[in-house]
């Protein structure tokens, strides 16, 4: 029996949503705990501008294999934890 990657079995709405999709899933491999991202902070990794980058947070929330995206709530600007479930 052959495995597949989970990521292959979820049709992503744009390749930008799933560039983005794959970068935050080695990030939160790499890292030891939960990461904190936001538009600002990968504006310069995926040539978008912070609006467009939250924009596909919020589309990629709740809908990517291996990751759970949600806001973090306590900040007064838009914050989104990024963990592995």
């Amino acid at each position: 029996m052959t495995r597949t990657d989970p990521s292959n079995r979820f049709a992503y709405r744009s390749h930008d949503s799933k560039r983005l999709a794959t970068y935050l899933r080695a990030e939160a491999e790499r890292t030891s705990g939960d990461l904190y991202v936001n538009g600002d902070r990968l504006t310069d990794r995926f040539g978008r501008a912070p609006a467009e980058i939250d924009r596909l947070l919020r589309e990629l929330s709740g809908s990517v294999p291996g990751l759970r995206l949600s806001l973090a709530t306590n900040s007064r600007r838009v914050l989104w934890r990024v963990s592995r479930p």
